[in-house]
């Protein structure tokens, strides 16, 4: 079986050339073990701080020589487990390799392997829609956000996992969603979702884009970015504007200091000038409650799922690194490892 190991620690942007495919035996399950074969991979780019050279978040980093870690979708082929059946499928960290064994009773914080029902959705979307992306667009919008009827709200990132759906609860909630994303295609796909107002932020005009699509200002940001983006939303949101965070992509890799200028003052003074609401949140806490409300919007036919593919677990690191560098796919990007049975 192939997998992918980490070769070299990134410095800046994570390269496909800081991993390497390995071939290794098919393991064998031991005592109350499952093996599963990998359907899906998710990229995310939060599995960037595992991988950077200096750690600057959290406690992850990741070991050279090891197998990437990150979510995946699996089927379960032999199981040692009385809870895990052959032909189930589940949603676990089992990380980037074509086969794994997990023990469910020795998982971590995030519980063991999840397992999904097929009839309910496509089963990929448990790493996108159906997942942790959805539960973080649902704190940020719902509990965060608190986003009420006629309320406008921009979200950066938007042609993202996480901001696709974001935009589409914004919807539901009977709120405007105003979404800023990079080109003209992942601009035109947001107003396909029901966005009911886009910005490129990759245009020469993106500020009077924005303005346009503003023109009343907003009540809630939702960002993942940071940097230039979030400098150009700031004048346009009301005072007392909520802004959930849960993504600072354009300072991934930066330390305490980066490379300057430093715009920290002109953001004290929006934030008291506007008595803005910031706070920063993990999607986990959006627990069980915001897939079960996501999955019921879904049946209703108020929000579709975006995904888009590469194939095979050798397209994994170059995919990976094209989350950070920029790319053309919509919603949340997964590699397809294996055909589902």
């Amino acid at each position: 079986m192939k997998q992918v190991v980490l070769a070299a620690y990134a410095r800046g942007n994570p390269q496909a050339s800081d991993f390497r495919i390995e071939e290794v035996p098919v393991p064998r399950p031991g005592a109350r073990e499952i093996l599963l074969r990998t359907l899906y991979l998710a990229v995310d780019p939060l599995l960037r701080f595992s991988v950077d050279e200096t750690t600057l978040t959290g406690a992850s980093r990741m070991e050279l020589g090891t197998v990437m870690v990150g979510p995946a979708v699996s089927e379960v082929v032999a199981s040692n487990h009385p809870d895990y059946a052959p032909g189930d499928v589940v949603e676990g960290r089992s990380g980037w390799q074509e086969y794994c064994v997990l023990a469910p009773d020795r998982s971590d914080y995030r519980g063991p392997p999840r397992k999904l029902d097929p009839a309910l959705a496509p089963v990929s979307t448990a790493l996108g829609t159906l997942g942790g992306p959805g539960q973080t667009a649902y704190e940020g919008i719902v509990k965060v956000g608190r986003v009420q009827a006629g309320e406008t709200v921009v979200i950066s990132a938007a042609g993202g996992a996480v901001g696709s759906i974001a935009g589409q609860i914004v919807k539901v909630l009977g709120g405007r969603a105003v979404g800023i994303a990079g080109g003209a295609a992942k601009c035109a796909a947001l107003l396909e979702l029901g966005f009911d107002a886009v910005a490129d932020y990759k245009a020469p005009d993106f500020a009077a884009q924005l303005a346009a699509a503003l023109p009343q200002g907003a009540e809630v940001y939702l960002d993942n970015v940071g940097g230039d983006v979030t400098m150009a939303v700031l004048p346009h949101l009301k005072r007392n504007a909520r802004m959930p965070m849960c993504g600072f992509i354009a300072y991934y890799g930066v330390g305490m200091e980066g490379p300057g200028p430093d715009r920290l003052p002109g953001f004290y003074r929006q934030i008291m000038n506007k008595a803005l609401e910031i706070k920063g949140f993990a999607g986990i806490f959006a627990g069980q409650k915001g897939l079960e409300d996501i999955a019921g919007w879904m049946k209703a036919g108020q929000i579709r799922f975006a995904e888009s593919f590469v194939e095979g677990i050798e397209a994994a690191p170059e995919a990976f690194s094209s989350v950070f560098s920029g790319h053309d796919h919509v919603g949340k990007l997964l590699v397809r490892v294996a055909a589902e049975a």
